[in-house]
């Protein structure tokens, strides 16, 4: 090579490093006029902070710029869920979720008003909180329902054993848990067949969920048939202890309809998914008075409407229920089989 082409190539080489170094430059100077003189978009932290950030910066990016702690594990690749946040004003006006971050919200179950701060990049003002304390790691995170719940409309069906005290005045313990476990398998079968859900277990009653894959029309006729099926399945079972009871064992069902806040919550090491609400409430306060009613069930008309359930000409009561102000109407059912016979 001659010392003519040598001196060229020295001569492109500078010019490529020259060429180099000016892109960096104009990409940290545009950058740099973005933050001065660009769009914009205030974000209004649940801290109380107020950030400003510009338009193309993630929600994740623009907290970690004013120095605020928020949890990350996977480097902002919608690997993981830890910087979920929930969105208040500014919620319509976001671009929709990319795949990447619809799957990772569907994995836990989010509801619509919950993001992914490293993914989400506002284009107007936002307000928004951490679900997730700064330090929690992504098997937390993981966790359907493990920071919030989510409102559906379901049934609440509240189921008791009546007189479940006088099993073990004249029983041995172990008898007791025998019976005990027969009634709620049976209940735990009924459950089952007619799609509800096994909620909770407290002594001597449970609680039940309908709608939790289905709409409310749907879970109020499955609910009405969960409790005809437990009739029966308490009549056969009071068939096959025939022997061992002294008289007959009843069942009180409390059943209404309404929005409730559905997901997993309890101690992490025992974590159980149920729901709570003003009809969770409703529903147990209805399942004590067939008591007073000295019947099998009472629920709700609206629970008994909404599922286009003639009552056939049962009692209608205008009770007052504790904890609420307007007084609700509710029949008593004597057997729930019946209102199904139309």
């Amino acid at each position: 090579m001659s010392d003519a082409q040598r001196a060229r190539l020295a001569a492109w080489r500078g010019g490529l490093v020259w060429g180099f170094w000016l892109l960096v430059g104009a990409a940290l100077l545009a950058r740099w006029l973005r933050t001065r003189i660009g769009a914009t978009y205030q974000l209004r932290h649940s801290s109380g902070r107020v950030i400003s950030a510009p338009v193309g910066r993630s929600l994740l990016e623009a907290i970690r710029d004013a120095g605020l702690p928020h949890a990350s594990v996977c480097g902002g690749r919608a690997r993981c869920t830890t910087c979920r946040v929930r969105v208040g004003d500014g919620l319509a006006a976001l671009p929709p979720p990319g795949a990447a971050e619809a799957r990772a919200l569907a994995r836990i179950e989010a509801p619509p008003n919950v993001r992914l701060a490293c993914q989400t990049r506002p284009l107007r003002d936002v307000a928004v909180a951490p679900l997730l304390p700064a330090g929690t790691d992504a098997a937390f995170a993981r966790r359907p329902g493990a920071a919030q719940g989510r409102e559906r409309r379901v049934v609440a069906v509240f189921v008791d054993l009546r007189d479940s005290t006088r099993l073990g005045e004249s029983r041995l313990p172990y008898d007791v848990v025998f019976i005990m476990n027969q009634f709620f398998a049976e209940m735990h079968q009924a459950l089952r067949a007619t799609n509800g859900y096994y909620a909770q277990f407290r002594g001597d009653g449970l609680l039940a969920l309908y709608g939790l894959q289905s709409e409310l029309p749907q879970a109020c006729r499955e609910a009405l048939a969960g409790a005809a099926e437990m009739q029966r399945r308490m009549d056969a079972l009071n068939a096959s202890l025939a022997a061992d009871l002294a008289e007959p064992l009843r069942i009180g069902i409390g059943a209404h309809a309404g929005v409730a806040i559905v997901g997993t919550m309890g101690p992490p090491e025992a974590p159980i998914h149920s729901a709570i609400g003003d009809n969770i409430n409703i529903a147990a306060r209805l399942e004590g008075m067939t008591k007073a009613y000295q019947c099998t069930m009472v629920v709700s008309e609206e629970t008994l409407r909404t599922a286009g359930i003639d009552p056939r000409g049962a009692p209608l009561h205008r009770v007052r229920v504790r904890g609420r102000n307007e007084r609700l109407n509710v029949y008593a059912i004597d057997d729930p089989r019946k209102l199904l016979q139309q």
